[in-house]
């Protein structure tokens, strides 16, 4: 008897849907601090190594190219705008997410496209870990008209699980108003301070916000930004009376730092990138330290505290350690162990 022919999509036919690819394209932008080539994009999106592991074949650059600019007109009806950004030194063209204008109305998506985006957002909405649910909530609510309803009891119940200082300064992050906060120091000194509340970032599940400090004015003290552990604030209060606004070059992710960066010390590492690699390790390190193009790949120099957590990082993403000879050896050591584990 002969069986039916299977209607499960092969894992290379799944792969190629454009949907998942686009979704692909938008994180990746959404993530980069800086324009990304074509060739860049063409490496993390339609030709990525992920991807000839499931058998699907590499796409040549005029096809990548051609893909490309479909899914950018795409993105462009769910409200994410990408737009040319010049070209490098070499002539490549560069493209950048559109921020002023990007999800400034709401759309329409289609049901399958809709569910995509729900069942990948839901889980941070209920994540106490991710302090912006207020914003991706509107953010999604722009872009999927049928998202509001699902997403207010996950976002209500999230909220009441939340501690007084989260609310207080995230509120106060919404709202742009100044905080006064009573700080705890790594020493254990504890200071009270008058903020303004810029940006979150999460690290290793620890979530940490940046501030400057502010005056009764609203006025923001240049240069004194600076980031805080939020549980190491004790007491925040919002201050309804003292307005400001984030300064239009403000970045947060300069203030971002790397899993193997945090702690006191400051030793100067560098890597070795192969060239397939190195667009993925532009996004993973929010273009973090510096990066020397070489023939065969790239070297990327940059600040660690902790040479063993470096060395797990960069057995994480395939990339080699060059020095210091303390960083090789912490790396080559976790390979040895990882062979004798199988």
């Amino acid at each position: 008897m002969t069986e039916p022919p299977s209607t499960t999509p092969s894992p290379s036919a799944a792969s190629e849907r454009p949907e998942f690819r686009r979704a692909r394209l938008a994180v990746l932008f959404l993530q980069a601090s800086y324009p990304l080539t074509t060739a860049e994009i063409a490496a993390q999106v339609y030709n990525n190594p992920a991807d000839y592991e499931l058998g699907r074949k590499p796409l040549s650059a005029d096809s990548a190219r051609k893909a490309l600019k479909r899914d950018i007109d795409a993105l462009k009806a769910t409200g994410l705008i990408i737009d040319a950004a010049g070209k490098t030194e070499d002539g490549q063209n560069l493209w950048e997410v559109n921020r002023e204008l990007s999800f400034t109305q709401g759309v329409a998506l289609s049901e399958e496209d809709a569910a995509i985006l729900d069942i990948a957002c839901l889980p941070l909405l209920d994540d106490p870990g991710f302090p912006e649910r207020d914003e991706l909530r509107l953010a999604l609510t722009k872009i999927d008209r049928l998202f509001d309803a699902a997403a207010t009891d996950a976002l209500t119940a999230s909220a009441a699980r939340d501690s007084d200082v989260l609310v207080a300064v995230r509120e106060a992050l919404n709202a742009r108003r100044a905080l006064d906060i009573s700080y705890t120091a790594r020493n254990g000194s504890t200071t009270t301070r008058r903020v303004a509340p810029l940006a979150f970032f999460d690290i290793r599940s620890t979530l940490y916000v940046v501030c400057s400090l502010i005056d009764e004015n609203g006025t923001l003290a240049a240069g004194s930004e600076r980031t805080y552990r939020l549980d190491r604030i004790s007491r925040a209060q919002r201050l309804d009376h003292i307005a400001f606004e984030i300064p239009g070059d403000f970045d947060a992710d300069s203030f971002r730092k790397l899993p193997f960066q945090i702690g006191p010390a400051s030793i100067a590492c560098s890597f070795s990138i192969p060239i397939e690699l190195c667009g993925a390790l532009s996004v993973a390190s929010y273009g973090k330290g510096t990066f020397t193009r070489t023939g065969t790949g790239t070297i990327w120099e940059i600040e660690a505290a902790d040479l063993d957590a470096a060395a797990a990082w960069a057995i994480a993403y395939g990339i080699r350690p060059l020095a210091p000879e303390a960083l090789v050896a912490a790396w080559r050591a976790r390979l040895r162990e990882a062979m004798r584990h199988g």
